[in-house]
């Protein structure tokens, strides 16, 4: 080994050593809530189920629309865009728990980028936040570590309270 040390320029010189001990330290702090949440294996287990939770309560909404009325499925009818509110979403994560993970991303109508940011202002004036993606998509993700099926429950209460109140005004039907 030379006995002064020369960096590798550019970003393959951060590839070159062990870890940082202020990176390794933080990492080990996460893997031991881990652990003491018995491990990913559990963890995924109960995952699935607040996920499936959610899911379920979520197509249970008056505000909720069917992928193929959304016309987001080949073959379908598409002449129903939205239901009688003049709004509402559709979930354009993959039904199945295998090929999903922890989130279901919702698609608003009229896809227009007017009505998903006052769902997303609404939710978070409750206490429910979310992930944007613009210009008309919500992510909601229970985190299997610490959100419960109450908490869940109350996510989907406070998003059809907020679709009432956008649907009643009239908002978010047209971008302003």
């Amino acid at each position: 080994m030379p006995s002064r040390f020369s960096a590798i320029p550019g970003a393959q010189g951060f590839q070159q050593s062990n870890p940082s001990v202020l990176s390794t330290v933080s990492l080990l702090g996460s893997l031991q809530v881990f652990h003491e949440a018995g491990g990913m294996v559990p963890l995924r287990e109960r995952s699935v189920k607040l996920t499936s939770h959610l899911e379920a309560l979520l197509e249970r909404s008056k505000f909720w629309i069917p992928a193929e009325r959304a016309g987001l499925l080949e073959d379908k009818d598409t002449s129903c865009g939205h239901n009688d509110q003049g709004i509402g979403f559709t979930i354009i994560t993959p039904k199945d728990p295998a090929a999903r993970g922890s989130q279901l991303s919702l698609l608003f109508f009229p896809s227009n980028g007017a009505v998903m940011p006052k769902v997303m202002e609404g939710l978070g004036a409750r206490g429910v936040i979310g992930d944007s993606r613009k210009p008309d998509v919500i992510r909601l993700a229970p985190c299997a570590l610490y959100n419960t099926m109450e908490e869940v429950e109350r996510a989907v209460g406070v998003l059809e309270e907020v679709m009432g109140e956008i649907a009643t005004v009239g908002v978010g039907l047209k971008k302003q």
